[in-house]
């Protein structure tokens, strides 16, 4: 007997064919690559308000000799972030997102970072040969360009971050559908988030999960862990889960999507704990 094998569904938006793997090492990625453009771009701007004080000049009026010039970024620094953080997470959004074309924008936002952060390294690496060349006209015209390059391309380059992490929030309900996801921001995630957000990981929680919010954030992990059979790790999240929705009802009544992810994870951590033997709480 023969027959039509069935067409496989099409992974949601935002998502590549496989498990998951390369979502997260994507996200992993870009959040450690924009935490190092944001340091650099902090060190910066502190370097040129210590320079305008001592001077006691506006940013407008400041002019700088080489010596001082060069150091308003570390060139090792910007290689690092060039060549470790963002070029191999411009290749990782071209194989995940650019089969896609415009539907994904990620790969694009990525390619331009690193043009442009590419721009800003030669710029600065032109700087260094003044400290070995005398030649005041060229560098009086060269300092000219790069005072007016340095802050416009740290904003653009900012503005591709911001615009790329919008983006990454926009899909992460999608992503959400991938165990390695799941369970790598429930294992990792609370650094990470740490990093985008400067909170833990229930700032990815209220972003993958918008309706439930961080109690289905806390119930999917634990759902994951315990269908591969990590029960220790699934009690382990059900417990997260209705810690958050104490908190959350301390602060607030719960809205309906997070009420029924609340008797969810009661409902899930009373069988884990009937499987394990585990007398409930009076």
């Amino acid at each position: 007997m023969t027959g039509t094998a069935p067409t496989p569904a099409a992974p949601p938006a935002g998502h590549a064919a496989d498990d998951g793997a390369a979502l997260w090492d994507f996200l992993r990625r870009f959040v450690s690559a924009r935490r190092t453009f944001l340091s650099i771009q902090r060190r910066y701007e502190k370097r040129v308000t210590a320079k305008c004080k001592a001077l006691g000049v506006s940013r407008e009026n400041l002019v700088l000799p080489p010596s001082e010039l060069v150091e308003l970024f570390n060139l090792r620094r910007l290689a690092f972030l060039k060549e470790t953080r963002l070029k191999p997470l411009r290749d990782l959004a071209e194989e995940i997102f650019e089969a896609r074309g415009d539907e994904e924008l990620l790969d694009v936002y990525c390619s331009h970072i690193y043009h442009e952060l590419s721009i800003l390294n030669e710029e600065h690496r032109s700087v260094g040969r003044f400290l070995r060349i005398q030649d005041r006209r060229r560098y009086r015209q060269l300092f000219e360009e790069v005072s007016g390059y340095y802050p416009k391309r740290l904003q653009r380059i900012r503005r591709l971050f911001t615009g790329g992490l919008r983006r990454i929030e926009i899909l992460l309900p999608a992503w959400a559908q991938h165990r390695v996801v799941v369970r790598s921001i429930y294992l990792f995630g609370d650094k990470l988030a740490g990093h985008a957000y400067g909170k833990g990981v229930e700032a990815f929680y209220v972003r993958m999960y918008p309706e439930g919010r961080e109690i289905q954030g806390y119930l999917e992990a634990a759902r994951s862990f315990q269908t591969s059979g990590f029960m220790s790790r699934a009690r382990e999240a059900a417990e997260k889960g209705i810690e958050a929705t104490h908190i959350l009802e301390d602060r607030r009544p719960l809205e309906r999507p997070e009420q029924q992810a609340a008797d969810e994870v009661r409902d899930l951590l009373a069988r884990l704990d009937a499987e394990a033997g585990v007398e409930a709480p009076v």
